[in-house]
């Protein structure tokens, strides 16, 4: 069979089982699925034919039983033609085997098996169905290349990067759609302020990813400098992938909006799908070769400057003391759609005092080789646009906490913003050589924020997780303050080598690593952790001993970077040997 025609039965097939996915919905909606005590005919269509719930149940019958059809002889065509290789080949049964399933959780449902069981299967096996053909369909058209075609230097590697990107694409569009298929099955989702948080997170994500992709692909790909069809559809329709997304997302607040956010939520899913195949597989030769435009290149350095803002790498280490927190809780292993909301809310409360930072310490950033490059002191983002933006950040940190985890994780939160962005950056940081002594509990605040996100009340333990980092940041700080004291000295900022000198301030880095190691062992002495975290918090803070001792007794730059740098590893280390504590020993 000729490849065209097995193509163009592939897409009547896909097409109907949107159809199929679409009308199965409208069923789940109405209600109607209770109107036809029979399966696969509704003999009530006959003794009930006015009741409109009948037709809608017949109707969806009367589409699944073509597509499967279809599905089926597309699958068959698919083995039978030898000019198509294996990977459509194993799509094209992955397809009928969810279809098959999907149908066989109607019947199912038809014959009393619990709702929340059979229907939530039958809408997601539906949608799985969808996903295998798209692949299916896509693997055929879109040929392998060939080796001679395959990209090597920095256009093979920025094309891995783009498919990384599509992949992820494309898998959270597969997770919104699913997400929005159990949504109407499902309504323990449902918060109280009447959103499904797992949907309203997913599309989200997918609206985020999507939206990534394709300024990716618009600033990569111009479209004047394609040589093919199927590269050209990429920056000419890849805007659509966010914009379904929204749509979907909308259509979860408007009344009735459920089939809207499926149809949309499907169609992304089967975009992000297309343009990750065609990412993978289409050697994109002048990836690198076509300069961006100015206003593109004005808008990506405006976008990375107010990301740079919200401090990155500082928040990494942050999130990660707050995540591993959430997982030792003696309330037990917290929900997937918890630990999302709690590290975006964590993210832009971080962020927002970070660039409220920014903008406050401008006059300082300037006169400080590590920090004049900044957007503020350089100019190109001015203090008050900066405040503005942290501003925002941080009320939306408070709004996602409060809404999706816990007041008191809320509460916190806030505390920790003004806690770093006023009572530390405005107060502390020019007033006194204790700046960081006593400013280090904004840094100690994100465990709180995690605890009280999983538990929403505070514990011992979490006081001690508190007090482990409230002690590790003068050592952590110090460090870095010997190496740029002259920054600091010449920006008017007392930090303690400019006021007491190098010398007792590596006395200090010693006496509180010191205090530090004792602090992190009072999780077992609590009876919170047992000898796993033990073994590994003496091993990982006799490491930390001797770095400091090097500085103090050395003191040299290698000494003091080693310090610093390990300081890094040394808390992430700490926080992911409690999680293995108490995953292994319960």
């Amino acid at each position: 069979m000729a490849v065209r025609t097995v193509v163009r039965l592939l897409i009547v097939g896909l097409l109907l089982t949107l159809a199929t996915i679409i009308s199965g919905a409208l069923v789940t909606v109405s209600a109607s699925a209770a109107a036809c005590s029979s399966w696969p005919l509704c003999l009530e269509i006959v003794s009930d034919g006015g009741n409109p719930l009948v037709w809608i149940a017949m109707s969806h019958r009367l589409i699944v039983a073509p597509a499967l059809l279809v599905v089926l002889a597309g699958t068959w065509a698919v083995w039978r033609s030898t000019e198509i290789d294996a990977p459509p080949r194993w799509t094209a049964l992955v397809a009928v085997f969810f279809f098959l399933s999907q149908a066989l959780a109607g019947a199912l449902l038809v014959w009393g098996v619990p709702a929340m069981v059979a229907d939530v299967w039958h809408l997601s096996g539906a949608l799985m169905a969808f996903g295998a053909q798209v692949l299916t369909l896509l693997l055929i058209v879109i040929p392998v290349p060939s080796a001679n075609e395959r990209l090597s230097g920095r256009a093979a590697q920025t094309q891995r990067r783009l498919r990384g990107l599509a992949a992820w694409a494309a898998a959270a569009a597969g997770v919104a759609a699913l997400a929005i298929g159990a949504r109407s099955v499902a309504p323990a989702v449902e918060m109280a302020v009447g959103l499904p948080a797992n949907s309203v997170g997913a599309l989200s994500f997918a609206a985020l990813l999507s939206g990534l992709m394709a300024v990716e692909i618009r600033r990569r790909l111009p479209v004047a400098a394609q040589s093919s069809v199927v590269a050209m559809a990429l920056p000419r329709y890849s805007p659509l992938l966010p914009i379904l997304a929204l749509i979907a997302l909308a259509g979860l607040w408007l009344p009735g909006g459920h089939l809207l956010s499926l149809s949309a939520a499907s169609l992304l899913w089967a975009g992000a799908l297309a343009a990750a195949v065609i990412i993978h597989r289409t050697p994109l030769h002048f990836m690198t070769a076509i300069a961006p435009s100015r206003t593109a290149s004005k808008w990506r350095t405006v976008i990375a400057d107010y990301i740079s803002l919200t401090k990155p790498k500082v928040i990494s280490l942050l999130l990660v003391t707050t995540l591993t927190t959430m997982f030792i809780t003696e309330a037990g292993l917290p929900s997937w759609w918890l630990v999302l909301w709690t590290m975006i809310g964590g993210y832009l409360a971080a962020g927002g005092a970070g660039a409220i930072n920014c903008a406050f310490d401008s006059d300082i950033d300037v006169n400080m080789g590590r920090t004049s490059r900044r957007p503020v002191p350089s100019g190109r983002i001015s203090a008050r646009a900066a405040f503005i933006f942290g501003v925002i950040l941080s009320v939306l940190s408070i709004v996602v906490l409060w809404v999706f985890t816990t007041p008191l994780a809320a509460f916190f939160a806030f505390l920790g913003i003004i806690y770093y962005a006023y009572f530390y950056t405005s107060l502390l940081k020019r007033s006194t050589w204790q700046n960081i002594i006593i400013g280090g509990g904004a840094g100690a605040i994100p465990p709180l924020v995690g605890w009280t996100a999983v538990t929403g009340s505070l514990s011992l333990m979490a006081v001690v997780l508190f007090a482990i980092i409230f002690y590790w940041t003068p050592p952590h700080f110090w460090a870095l303050a010997l190496v740029k004291q002259k920054d600091y000295a010449r920006a008017g900022v007392p930090m303690l080598p400019v006021v007491a000198g190098e010398g007792e301030t590596r006395w200090q880095i010693l006496v509180y690593s010191a205090i530090m190691v004792a602090v992190s062992l009072l999780p077992v002495a609590i009876g919170a952790m047992s000898w796993i975290y033990l073994a590994g918090a003496l091993l990982f803070g006799l490491r930390f001993m001797r770095d400091a001792w090097a500085v103090w007794k050395v003191g040299d730059q290698a000494a003091i970077w080693g310090l610093y740098k390990y300081s890094l590893l040394y808390l992430a280390l700490v926080f992911a040997v409690m999680v293995a504590d108490r995953l292994i020993l319960g």
